[in-house]
């Protein structure tokens, strides 16, 4: 009997044991695969199978291909605006009457892709030709390529700049800014409004914008922009919505599952969305920025 019940307390030990063990196991093996899936991608960006190295995106899965990620979504957008002045030759009354006119969409001003600055930022391209220059037969107007690489830079003497942040609101999952008198800057800041008046209203006219937001790629994601003046949106760095020149508030669209392939996107990717927007012409200022099925994530603002 006594053998018989230690025979049975030793089974019951060596039972415990190998539970144990058994139950420790696949929270380990867990623990390494979420860890090698996560290893990739190095610093500031994500690997193909989750987060990135050092400065990489802080996810809850290691997918990195859709579905919930647990990534936080940002719910506004920073922009960096530059007052530029009157005399600026791209700017209404820059020495030219055509500078007053609104002409319409003009395509093709600037190339297919971004250029990578020094800085790491990624700049538009100026290639258009004299046809859009203030005495050309399409007019946009334009003055060339020198002027035009002030827009959206810091020049000391040329313009002033500061970093704005713009709320997005949501519905479901669009998200939403919509201005029908956009002024980011006001009367006071730069080189003011100048003696320029709209119904009254002494604002400021002659301003660039440029946006920046980062978004992982999951398919499902519409991106619409309507504005006036100049607007051009690149989608990894690609150009996606071409509506340059002194016009009325116009809009685009983009599809990013249509258009996938033109604009290198893969799944699971992550792609920064950038807006170049420029006001020349005091008849007015809009600016609508629309999302669907977009999560925004951190990324430094433009510079």
């Amino acid at each position: 009997m006594r053998t018989s019940i230690l025979w049975l307390l030793g089974s019951l030990l060596v039972l415990g044991c190998s539970s144990g063990q058994g139950g420790g196991s696949p929270a380990g093996g867990a623990t390494a695969s979420s860890g090698s899936a996560s290893g990739g991608g190095g610093s500031g960006g994500a690997g193909a199978g989750g987060v990135g190295g050092e400065g990489g995106l802080n996810l809850t899965t290691s997918s990195g291909t859709g579905g919930d990620t647990g990534e936080e979504c940002l719910s506004t957008l920073t922009m960096r605006v530059r007052d530029f002045s009157e005399s600026h030759p791209d700017f209404q009354w820059g020495g030219h009457p055509h500078f007053a006119q609104l002409v319409g969409v003009r395509p093709g001003i600037l190339a297919a892709e971004l250029a990578q600055e020094p800085d790491g930022s990624f700049k538009p391209v100026y290639v258009a030709g004299n046809d859009v220059g203030p005495e050309g037969p399409t007019y946009a107007p334009f003055t060339g390529a020198a002027s035009f690489d002030t827009w959206y830079r810091d020049t000391p003497g040329v313009n002033f700049a500061t970093n704005v942040q713009i709320p997005l609101t949501g519905n479901g999952s669009t998200l939403v800014y919509d201005d029908a008198d956009f002024h980011p800057i006001d009367a006071t800041f730069g080189f003011g409004n100048e003696g320029f008046e709209l119904n009254g209203m002494p604002n400021n006219w002659h301003f660039t914008s440029e946006a920046r937001v980062s978004f992982r790629y999951k398919g499902g994601e519409v991106f619409t922009f309507r504005g006036d003046d100049d607007i051009w949106v690149f989608i990894n760095h690609r150009l996606a919505i071409d509506l340059g020149g002194l016009h009325g508030p116009e809009q685009g669209t983009v599809d990013l599952d249509q258009r996938a392939a033109e604009l290198g996107l893969s799944l699971g990717g992550v792609y920064d969305l950038q807006v170049f927007h420029a006001e020349r012409n005091y008849s007015g200022s809009n600016y609508r920025f629309e999302t669907s099925n977009f999560c925004f994530l951190p990324v430094d603002p433009p510079k």
